[in-house]
């Protein structure tokens, strides 16, 4: 099991393919969040619905950061006020 050799999964989604230099400087950053020792296994996934932006899953953490995400709270937030 990746927990057990000190491997943490994190999944990133994106509308387009990343290319080897962002899937580098993207896994450097995200190392951050992980404990010292600890590796990540880097999975990326594309779907193009999410419009931009990313969605990132490391370990049980969850991060939506797509333009999708942003659309949609921005117009539950508009139908809310109306």
């Amino acid at each position: 099991m990746a927990a057990n050799r000190g491997e943490v999964v994190c999944e990133v989604i994106t509308a387009k393919p990343l290319d080897a230099d962002t899937k580098s400087k993207l896994e450097s950053a995200l190392k951050g969040f992980v404990k010292k020792g600890q590796t990540i296994l880097l999975t990326a996934k594309v779907d193009p619905s999410i419009i931009g932006g990313m969605v990132v899953s490391i370990g049980d953490k969850y991060v939506d950061m797509s333009v999708a995400n942003k659309i949609k709270k921005y117009t539950d937030l508009i139908q809310a006020t109306a």
